[in-house]
């Protein structure tokens, strides 16, 4: 074994990621973060282990590497390191309370013990099979170190956790034996006073220290990243080009070479880093699901210099791969993502009798979430290739190399499977290889996080969506004549906005997006919110007596009584006749005039109300003497309404539906690109000239967007055809209303003769109003 294996790289444990352990030698390890997840069974050949110094995540296997396999070993384990470490093995881990004390406890065959703690100096070596390991000096806690590993001449060196250390470079700049530097980089250059009070490096303090190395055939690699910093440590290496010195970032599972200091098939340039990062950027900065589809196996393709792919979506009943994306170079072909040209039949994750199907290998590749490298389609039986044959036969195209990779969500899901094919490399078709593997499987995963970014987005858009319409729907149901009052002004509002953004004229500076008409649209959803809690007869009050039932029916009723007595006095002879006739007539009078004023016009005149009083001071004596008040006090009070048919109260209740409204929504934690549902929604009922409600607001506190929803609202009201309490009104008198409003500061002239002018107008009138409404030109 002439290279070092990387059994674990990372500056802490998370998802995927292990602590420090390199192997040297079968039996040989430098540190023990990551011994037994890493090697399995063959854990149990490690003789021998290295340790820089005490921390946890130095430590953490070694007495799992004896404990596990204690009935299988022959040979003691032997743990090298400074005194000070070797006395906190002693004291803290090995002591008879963490861990057995195992340097008292022999092998089971072996007369020795099963554990021996090898106290070594600074620069003394080591020399076991062909290796020889020199401790040196690390800047970090009390028995810290690094080590100098050498065989046949050939060497590198492990920085172990360290701050800035000058030994490091003496030792290099000295010995040509030296090809490769493992050196720590824990923190982002942000945390540089961090790193210098827990005694760790940045990147920053790496390129500076690198200006002090005189040698340049030095490969340097890094390791011990804390993965919380991950994305600002890569930003870091990038900006210092740390990766200059034909060296990459250690992952676990890499392998790096003594002789030539490169990493076995998983070396990465500097300029594939620039293209990775360029990548997890563009998948992370997509908002266009269909652009991204493509972007995923566009840029995969490119990265692996893959002739064609494919990209799958699993169905949301999970029975399918669905065809997304198709990509062929030499046959120029571009399929699906914002083509919307790829109907191809989904590929059924069961069989017909309910078993999973194992003959497709990008089904297999999701069922099994697993990577899948096919050297030659036509010569491997294991997976059904008919499709693709198919596909060669009709082309002409010939497919060869494969590489399918599972797109697996940060839940372990798959939600689809990226598939490569044809690796070009001067013109000629070859295999993917393990570099490929690595690469597009860290890719994929930022593609699926990507995706599933996305269809949380779009989950949550759509549960917005779901959830102010059924609130809509809920409010408009409430009352049967004004079921579309919603829909309609949100119509409304949208027409306004885009004529508005479409302008050259008076709003030529105004341009909406997509997410403009969105927040308005779901501002006019959201606008009555507030009416949730209305009772339906103040919503549905058609005339002034209605309550639960119009009550017009209870004074005619008395009237009719009231008649049937005053008959019977006449027929018993205690009334005249002439008197009789004239107190019927003036009580059917009456009704009809109760009967004409209980419908809320807009004005009722002052003689009406006098005569209105007149009625309510009448009273019948019937000869029991019981008193009969024409009409009640309440009765009275309703019917004395000047214009309309609510009351001063009822008004009051409907003027608080905006006032709720404005309580409801400001308690909706609204994303921050929808933050102006909230005013667009329950500034509808506001002023210009500051007599609006609930808030009162003044013309420079009411947004355009506010006064599109005023207009919209407004102009719903008055042409709506099917209310109770009043008759759709003529387009000419709805101009002059709400031209009088603007006239009077309450209303934007400027939007209001826009809107009248506009072709707009003619478009909803036409498609939602009654014929004889439309006489504007």
């Amino acid at each position: 074994m002439n290279y070092i294996k990387i059994l674990g790289a990372s500056g802490s444990k998370a998802k995927d990621l292990n602590t420090t352990s390199f192997q040297i030698y079968k039996d040989i390890v430098i540190d023990a973060g990551n011994v037994l997840n890493a090697l399995g069974d063959e854990a149990k050949d490690i003789n021998h282990v290295f340790l820089t110094h005490s921390h946890a995540d130095h430590i953490t296997d070694l007495p799992f590497i004896i404990e596990t396999f204690f009935e299988n070993r022959e040979t003691p384990l032997t743990i090298y390191a400074l005194e000070e470490t070797i006395e906190v093995l002693k004291k803290h881990s090995f002591n008879d309370v963490i861990w057995p004390d195992f340097t008292k406890i022999k092998l089971l065959r072996k007369d020795a013990f099963s554990l021996i703690l090898k106290p070594i100096k600074l620069d003394e070596i080591i020399k076991i099979h062909n290796y020889s390991i020199k401790a040196i000096k690390a800047n970090h806690i009390s028995g810290a170190c690094g080590f100098v590993i050498k065989k046949n001449h050939q060497g590198f060196v492990i920085s172990g956790d360290t701050h800035i250390n000058p030994h490091i470079w003496e030792e290099i700049n000295n010995d040509e034996e030296i090809r490769s530097l493992i050196i720590e980089c824990s923190y982002p250059d942000k945390l540089q006073e961090l790193a210098k009070l827990t005694k760790h490096l940045t990147p920053e303090l790496i390129a500076n220290e690198l200006e002090k190395l005189t040698r340049k055939n030095l490969s340097v690699f890094y390791y011990h990243l804390k993965p919380s910093y991950n994305k600002e440590l890569l930003k870091d290496i990038k900006k210092h080009k740390l990766l200059t010195y034909n060296g990459k970032i250690l992952k676990e599972g890499d392998v790096i070479h003594i002789e030539t200091g490169s990493i076995e098939s998983t070396v990465l340039s500097e300029h594939k880093f620039e293209e990775i990062m360029k990548i997890n950027l563009a998948f992370s900065s997509q908002h266009d699901k269909n652009i991204l589809l493509e972007d995923i196996l566009t840029l995969t393709r490119n990265l692996t210099n893959a002739d064609a792919g494919t990209l799958y979506i699993k169905s949301k009943d999970e029975k399918y791969l669905s065809f997304k994306v198709v990509h062929n170079n030499t046959l120029n072909i571009k399929m699906g993502g914002t083509k919307n040209n790829l109907n191809w039949p989904d590929l059924p994750i069961f069989e017909e009798n309910g078993k999973t199907n194992n003959e497709m290998v990008a089904v297999v590749c999701a069922n099994e979430k697993r990577i899948i490298n096919i050297p030659d389609v036509y010569k491997t039986t294991k997976y059904q290739f008919d499709g693709t044959k198919d596909f060669d036969k009709s082309t002409s195209y010939h497919s060869k190399s494969m590489l399918v990779i599972p797109l697996i969500n940060h839940d372990n899901e798959v939600i689809g499977v990226l598939q490569l094919i044809n690796k070009i490399k001067n013109g000629e078709i070859i295999n993917f290889n393990k570099l490929d593997e690595k690469v597009i499987i860290s890719l994929a995963s930022q593609a699926a996080m990507a995706l599933t970014n996305m269809q949380l987005i779009t989950s949550l858009e759509d549960f917005i969506d779901a959830f102010v319409t059924t609130i809509a729907k809920a409010i408009d149901t409430k009352s049967p004549y004004t079921s579309d009052h919603i829909g309609k002004v949100e119509e409304i509002a949208l027409l306004v906005a885009k004529a508005i953004s479409d302008d050259n004229t008076i709003y030529k500076k105004i341009k909406y997006s997509e997410n403009d008409y969105k927040q308005l649209s779901l501002a006019a959803w959201m606008h009555d919110i507030g009416k949730i809690s209305m009772p339906e007869h103040i919503i549905d009050k058609a005339t002034k007596l209605e309550k639960i039932f119009d009550r017009i029916h209870l004074i005619e009723q008395r009237f009719e009584v009231i008649k049937l007595n005053k008959e019977i006095e006449y027929l018993k002879n205690q009334t005249p006749r002439t008197e009789y006739e004239n107190f019927t007539n003036e009580i059917n009078n009456d009704i009809e005039f109760i009967k004409r004023i209980n419908f809320g016009g807009e004005f009722m005149s002052d003689e009406d109300i006098q005569k209105l009083e007149n009625i309510s001071r009448k009273v019948y004596i019937k000869n029991d003497g019981e008193i009969i008040s024409f009409i009640s006090e309440d009765e009275f009070y309703n019917l004395s309404i000047k214009k309309g048919t609510l009351t001063k109260e009822e008004i009051e209740i409907i003027r608080n539906h905006a006032k709720l409204s404005l309580d409801m929504i400001s308690g909706l934690p609204f994303p921050k690109k929808y933050k102006d549902v909230l005013n667009i929604a329950c500034n509808h009922h506001e002023k210009l000239n500051g007599l609006g409600y609930p808030r009162g607001l003044k013309a420079e506190e009411i947004s355009l967007e506010d006064r599109i929803m005023i207009l919209a609202d407004i102009f719903e009201a008055l042409t709506a055809s099917a209310r109770p309490y009043k008759d759709a009104m003529k387009l000419s008198k709805v101009k002059d209303i709400l031209s009088s409003m603007a006239n009077k500061g309450e209303l934007d002239k400027e939007l209001i003769d826009f809107f009248f002018n506009h072709k707009i107008l003619h478009e909803y009138s036409k498609n939602e109003l009654k014929s004889y409404q439309l006489d504007l030109e």
